[in-house]
């Protein structure tokens, strides 16, 4: 299901951009916000933060990105440095997050009108 006033609802969290899930769902609501038609969505969410936590970005950083960015390519190329940083702790946290968000991920996927699946996104 569509959201109120979002042109079309953001990409699954279990979409997976350059080994991170929720990433995508994260560009494109942070996209609907600066073009201001997120409707009923939220940015920056909790898990939208803990994604950028992670990569050591707050949420207006990450904006500022996604302002000077094209498309995907160009934002993975403004993170490519902080993707490569990563450690194995973030890995590990990264790997276990469609396990832990498993039921959201479900649920927004059914409310959205999306099957349940894992894309990998390189």
């Amino acid at each position: 299901m569509e959201k109120k006033g979002a042109a079309a609802p953001p990409r699954s969290g279990r979409e997976i951009l350059v080994g991170i899930p929720w990433l995508a769902r994260a560009i494109d609501k942070g996209r609907m916000l600066l073009e201001d038609r997120i409707g009923d969505y939220v940015f920056p969410c909790a898990i939208d933060e803990e994604i950028l936590r992670i990569l050591g970005l707050t949420d207006g950083e990450f904006l500022e990105i996604l302002k000077g960015s094209r498309d995907d390519a160009e934002v993975l190329r403004a993170l490519s440095w902080r993707v490569s940083s990563l450690g194995a702790g973030e890995w590990i946290r990264l790997d276990a997050f469609l396990v832990r968000y498993s039921r959201l991920l479900d649920e927004q996927d059914r409310e959205e009108g999306r099957s349940k699946r894992v894309t990998e996104i390189s």
